[in-house]
Formats: structure tokens, sequence, C-alpha cells
């Protein structure tokens, strides 16, 4: 049995009139016939009462069928249109990573009112995740797009684009005695112990703090942390300071302040990270859309 016999049969039952059901599928009477008789000799029943005045009538059986006929129907054309909306990128999921930064800078729910505009049916599902695991996340499937810190490189089958860079800035403890201090110079900051990230998800945050630093001074660091939520709560409780975009600003508060750095402005830039060979058109279309709006700014 296909889909057709079900059609079929569902025209005649609301017709109860072969000729007129046959008019509608658009095929000729005797063959419309011969397909009901086909579909009633497989199911072993008789769908349909037919008096010698071509009047039609359902059976009990009948009118039972009709109701999962019609059900079945109507899924089958919700599967197609779904497929069919699924091959164009108009439905599905898309599954984003994010740093904090990325959240912080507005950059992800720029990210998600793109996704929405050009794909409204497609489901975004965001996860905070500190750079390595996203990568891996994105090579194994678990994410789709990572929002992450730029990468001098990144593994085969693997692409990037930068998104607008970020100002570093100085962060301490209100008490702290650069807090006093409207700019901080590189000197006063040599003679800092540091809060840094934990040796495994510290991607280029090295890099933060010697930028920041005399030429040829290594950071003191006091504890490290292992992403940018427990940094900012180590540096609540005095322990020590830190470097951080210019975007951690919107979710600071005391005893935590920030402070500009004296020279010239050292800048943090994240990317949107995804698989090179990505299957899926949803997934591609919110990239490219994504893409084309940083493009134009």
């Amino acid at each position: 049995m296909e889909i057709r016999h079900l059609r079929y049969f569902a025209a005649v039952a609301s017709e109860l009139h072969f000729a007129r059901a046959a008019e509608r599928l658009n095929i000729a009477p005797p063959t419309l016939s011969q397909q009901i008789k086909w579909l009633e000799s497989h199911l072993g029943v008789e769908l349909f009462v037919r008096s010698t005045k071509r009047k039609v009538e359902l059976t009990f059986a009948g009118q039972q069928f009709q109701k999962r006929a019609l059900a079945l129907i109507e899924s089958f054309e919700l599967a197609e249109r779904f497929a069919r909306e699924a091959a164009r990128g108009e439905v599905g999921e898309v599954k984003l990573g994010y740093v904090v930064s990325a959240a912080t800078s507005g950059d992800v729910k720029k990210a998600i009112e793109i996704a929405r505009a050009v794909a409204p049916n497609v489901v975004i599902q965001i996860r905070r995740m500190e750079t390595l695991p996203q990568i891996k996340s994105i090579t194994s499937g678990l994410i789709d797009i990572g929002f992450m810190r730029r990468m001098f490189s990144y593994p085969v089958g693997v692409e990037a684009f930068g998104l607008p860079v970020q100002r570093f800035r100085l962060v301490v403890h209100e008490d702290h005695p650069l807090a006093s201090q409207k700019r901080i110079t590189a000197a006063a900051l040599a003679k800092q112990k540091f809060v840094a990230y934990e040796m495994d998800a510290e991607i280029g945050f090295w890099r933060n703090i010697t930028a920041v630093l005399p030429p040829g001074t290594i950071p003191q660091i006091a504890q490290r942390a292992p992403d940018a939520i427990s940094l900012l709560t180590l540096i609540s409780a005095n322990i020590g300071v830190s470097v951080l975009p210019e975007s951690f600003e919107k979710i600071i508060h005391p005893p935590v302040v920030m402070r500009d750095i004296a020279g010239p402005p050292r800048y943090a830039q994240n990317s949107v990270v995804y698989r090179a060979n990505e299957t899926s058109p949803a997934v591609r279309a919110v990239v490219e859309a994504i893409r084309s709006a940083y493009a134009s700014t």
C-alpha cells in the first residue's frame, strides 16, 4: 500500500462519488475504481457500499479507516514539507558555543537575532564553553558554531572569521592600590600578582598579560581559574589583578572595577569557528548570514 492509495480513498470518502473524486484527483474514474478495489483486496475488508443507483457510502470499517488514513496523509505531507524546508536550511537546530567575552560584547545576541531573521524556524541552542573545549566539540559534532578567542591556526577541517576587536582593560578589586589610578602604567603592572586562566583554557591569555607589561617581564601568577566567571570571583576576593576585554564591564560589579591601561591600546579578538565541510543547510545558512552581517559593519 502506498500513500496514493490513501489519497484515493480519502477523496472517495469525502465526495462519496467516484466520478467527482476522480475529477478531483485528475484521474479516470475506472482507474480510481480499480485502485479502491485493490486497496479493499489488500486490506481484506470492504470500505464502501456501492448501490445500483451509484450511491456510495462508507462501511463501518471504512469509517474507522478514514480517520487513520487522514491522519497518515497529514503526517506524510508534514514530513514532506519538513524535508524540503530542512534541505533549504529553513528548519532544524544549530548548536552554538561561546566564551563569556562573546556574550558581553553582544556578538552572541547579534548572531541569534541574525539566525532568527534568516531562518525563523531554526532553533539556536547556546552553551558557554571555553575555547579549547569548543574546538574539540566542533570537530566531534557536539556543537556546530563556536564563538571563541582567536587562534593563530585551527585544526584541519575547521574554518573561522574574525569578530570586532575589544580593547583590553585592567580588572582589580576596588580596595587594590591600583584602583585609585585612572590609567595604569606598564611599570606599575610589572609589580602585580595576576589571576590567570588554567593552562588548558588559556589560549592567548598569556599574551594578554604580557602585552601590557614591560618587555621581558615574566608575570607573577597568584592563582589560576578555569573560566572568566571564576577569574572575576578570585579578583573580587582581592587575590590579584587581571586583563580582560572591555565588554566585561557590563557584568562586573563592586568590589570589582575596571581601569584603563596606559600606552597604545591593546586588543582582544574573538572568532566565529565552524566546520569547513558542514552538511547541515541550516548551519551553513546561519554561518553565512553572520559572516555577511559582520562584513557590512
